[in-house]
């Protein structure tokens, strides 16, 4: 894989210094672009563009474009199939009976997508369009939330005045944010995560004692993890010890499954 995409990187690289050797002497120095020998790398990346998007659009429009051929949203529609085919690929896998079968499994994934892609009206693309840019957005703006709470909760785990201290100039940041800005949705998601904010500080301690909890927790999972495998161990020598009496094995072979089955509950 590594070898494959080194020759596709040599090869684009290639084409682009073709196409613009080529293609781009009469131009001379373009909107900032970088020259090299009488080379315009930046005029030569345009017509490499420009060759593509002229190359495959009568495909993508046959393909895609819907009743009238017109390539409307032709990207985006192409971004959804690549989306849905994907999707459909993994689920078609996991069906018995085509296991083995990589034609039927890909006839199946292209043909899927590519009918329903394909006769989707503008209406539902902006339906679905917008979705896309709502989880954008949410992921975009809590990310910075997420980012400063494990911070606040790990960097500053052992001084509580101080997690205090930084949450109040976290509100104080998006109060003036949210009076500051001239447009009302913008305003609006300052505002509620400024609301959020003040409900972290004063539940400060109450959060940190919960994400302490999570944090033993997972550390104890991980000793139980440990013991099971001990005691893994332990049965097998057991079970495999020659010149025991039988008795005796069975009576630690129990007390070792009743120690097992007590650490899997603890786990599950």
């Amino acid at each position: 894989m590594k070898k494959w995409m080194f020759g596709f990187g040599l090869l684009v690289l290639s084409v682009i210094l073709f196409s613009e050797f080529v293609l781009s002497q009469p131009y001379a120095y373009y909107g900032g672009g970088f020259g090299l020998g009488g080379l315009n790398i930046r005029q030569g990346s345009y017509d490499l563009i420009n060759f593509i998007v002229d190359w495959a659009s009568p495909f993508l429009e046959v393909t895609l474009g819907g009743y009238n051929y017109t390539g409307y949203l032709l990207f985006e529609k192409f971004l959804l199939f690549i989306l849905l085919m994907s999707v459909v690929y993994v689920a078609i896998r996991k069906v018995p009976v085509f296991e083995g079968q990589k034609f039927v499994i890909w006839t199946i994934a292209i043909i899927v997508p590519l009918i329903g892609v394909r006769f989707l009206n503008f209406e539902w693309l902006n339906t679905v369009f917008l979705e896309y840019q709502v989880l954008a957005v949410a992921l975009a703006g809590i990310l910075p939330f997420i980012i400063f709470l494990f911070f606040v909760h790990s960097a500053l785990r052992d001084y509580p005045a101080h997690r205090k201290i930084a949450w109040i100039f976290f509100i104080v940041v998006y109060y003036g944010l949210w009076s500051t800005s001239e447009v009302g949705n913008y305003g609006e998601i300052y505002f509620w995560t400024m609301v959020i904010s003040l409900l972290f500080l004063l539940l400060d301690g109450t959060i940190h004692r919960y994400l302490d909890r999570q944090k033993w927790n997972e550390a104890d999972k991980s000793a139980v993890a440990a013991a099971l495998a001990r005691l893994g161990e332990e049965i097998e020598k057991i079970e495999n010890a020659k010149g025991m009496p039988e008795d005796l094995r069975k009576k630690e072979l129990n007390k070792l499954y009743r120690r097992r089955s007590d650490l899997q509950k603890r786990i599950t």
